[in-house]
């Protein structure tokens, strides 16, 4: 059975110290939050791990494939963010500077520090089908998306991100946050960042305009200087790129010589270039007018609020589905055509999962079972 910890605030509330009522998780639930590649698979050290090609082993081999266990702390904060990454890590040889004290998110293998977090993991439905073992036909046994209703788990949230939230619903982050105390730099920096655009340029709050110039642009900042990810509309390397719908023509399934079974890899890893037919990132597909605002954002659906406003891919009210207007992009479809296709997003949802915050869960023993765990503080 699964250890049990003091718990996180599910949503809402969740005031002063951090306390809250307790998260019961499920037991494979808390498994995977709490090990889930975070150590290294003893079998691999022997050279008899049998689940190494193809790479499905429950632990890491290489430590670009180690995750680190989010936690959340008894004052209701989070060891690292859930959505702002580290400029720092390595992606190659899966080591940071900072270590595992980096308040930062590590872009390891399979980008599973963000999917497995306590904030993201089974909180979005996946879109496709299980076989006969129960297995996610796409993504397999460690499918970090639901399949069904009994298989999803609300999220768990960082006292700063529940105090912003809050803050910006009462309009107190206009003025940049002044008298709202210790609020997460990452949430608190990328509304302000939002903001500024917005009042700079008044055409990033048209979904026309976003589906057509988001990430087209190179950022001119430099960059370890410019943290916000998804709240810059610019690009800042080559993944982050996408391609103008309507300079070039390319679907929204992913390029095979770009995208290995769960993984995105670097654009350049394609000899076609920007002539490719098919998408070279996640945020090329998610931003594809095939895609773009035909699936209801989860935050939204959640708590009524999304911390990426014009720049998020889902739809927060039911009209965004209806104006958009389709992009010629070669292929002559319709919004959403082949949002659940086999080789299309994979998941419903998966960018709508990321901003700020965290938690921590665990155990060694992957069976589940109707008995629970609670979830929450330091471990």
């Amino acid at each position: 059975m699964p250890s049990v910890s003091k718990a996180a605030p599910r949503g809402g509330g969740g005031g002063g110290g951090g306390g809250g009522p307790a998260q019961t998780e499920q037991p494979t639930h808390y498994t995977y939050l709490k090990e889930f590649r975070t150590e290294q698979c003893p079998l691999f050290l022997q050279h008899k791990c049998t689940q190494h090609r193809p790479f499905t082993c429950f632990h890491w081999h290489f430590l670009n494939q180690r995750r680190r266990r989010p936690i959340r702390r008894r004052d209701g904060t989070f060891n690292y963010s859930p959505d702002v990454y580290c400029t720092k890590y390595d992606e190659t040889t899966g080591i940071c500077p900072d270590g595992d004290d980096c308040p930062y998110l590590h872009r390891t293998t399979g980008d599973t520090e963000r999917k497995y977090h306590l904030r993201y993991y089974k909180t979005g439905t996946c879109i496709h089908e299980t076989d006969a073992r129960g297995h996610c036909v796409k993504n397999g046994l460690h499918c970090a998306f639901a399949h069904g209703p009994h298989d999803l788990r609300p999220p768990v949230y960082d006292i700063r991100e529940l105090q912003a939230q809050e803050a910006l619903q009462n309009g107190q982050l206009g003025g940049g946050g002044e008298g709202i105390p210790d609020l997460q730099p990452g949430i608190l920096a990328s509304q302000a960042m939002i903001e500024k655009i917005l009042s700079e340029d008044p055409r990033w709050q048209d979904t026309n305009f976003v589906l057509a110039g988001y990430k087209t642009e190179q950022c001119t900042k430099p960059p370890r200087l410019c943290r916000q990810g998804y709240a810059c509309p610019h690009f800042h390397n080559s993944r982050d790129r996408r391609r103008n719908p309507r300079k070039f023509k390319y679907r929204s399934t992913p390029c095979p010589n770009v995208k290995h079974a769960d993984e995105w890899g670097e654009p350049s890893k394609c000899e076609s270039g920007d002539s490719c037919q098919y998408c070279h990132s996640r945020t090329e597909q998610q931003f594809h007018p095939e895609i773009y605002k035909s699936t209801k954002c989860n935050d939204m659906r959640q708590t009524g609020y999304c911390p990426r406003g014009p720049f998020c891919a889902f739809a927060h009210v039911e009209k965004d589905t209806m104006n958009v207007v389709i992009l010629q992009t070669g292929c002559h479809s319709k919004p959403g055509a082949h949002l659940f296709s086999a080789d299309s997003i994979g998941i419903a949802n998966e960018w709508s999962s990321s901003l700020n915050s965290t938690n921590s869960i665990t155990n060694n023993n992957g069976q589940s079972g109707n008995s629970s765990a609670t979830m929450g503080s330091e471990f």
